[in-house]
């Protein structure tokens, strides 16, 4: 029996995309690690570092650039359980003492809100005294000076200048309560 061209399958040929991806990497991966790094003086005093020893150096030294990996591991007859306990406890000790850190610091910037607050009403209250103060129809607030002229009394603008230095009390008080605010933030 003779068998025909077209009813003979031929294997399936890799992907060399992949293949040469792959052979890459390893080639990479492997030459990363074998590489060596070389310091070179030439004879003006310019250090050159390079792959390879530059020709006609003064002096050549080899690098190490291996990276240091540091292994945190138990002494030897050390129970390995008790050094994760105590990662444990020093972890739990740190975070209750960062939340004890952000509760006062929530308490303080609260203190400092309320005192704003309080300060921002006081000035309202200051400023309605002052409105109220500046009304004219008390008796004793005016006095006549012939015919249907009149002008204030002495009385009159000590009470205003009593009620004025009490609104810019108010604000300076507000301004200090503000200020301590910005800063607890």
């Amino acid at each position: 029996m003779q068998m025909t061209p077209a009813l003979i399958s031929t294997p399936r040929r890799r992907r060399p995309v992949a293949t040469g991806l792959i052979a890459c990497a390893l080639f990479a991966a492997g030459s990363a690690q074998a590489q060596a790094i070389f310091k070179s003086v030439d004879s003006t005093g310019r250090v050159i570092y390079s792959q390879e020893p530059v020709p006609g150096a003064v002096s050549v030294d080899k690098v190490d650039v291996t990276p240091k990996v540091i292994v945190d591991r138990p002494a030897a007859g050390s129970n390995p359980g008790a050094a994760a306990e105590a990662r444990r406890a020093e972890t739990a000790r740190q975070s209750e003492e960062f939340r004890l850190r952000q509760q006062a610091r929530e308490a303080q910037r609260q203190k400092a809100m309320d005192a704003v607050n309080a300060a921002e009403r006081d000035l309202e209250a200051a400023q309605k005294a002052l409105v109220a103060g500046q009304e004219t129809d008390q008796p004793g607030d005016r006095q006549g000076i012939g015919g249907v002229r009149s002008r204030p009394t002495e009385q009159y603008l000590e009470r205003v200048r009593r009620l004025e230095a009490a609104v810019e009390a108010a604000k300076k008080r507000l301004f200090e309560a503000q200020v301590r605010l910005r800063d607890v933030q």
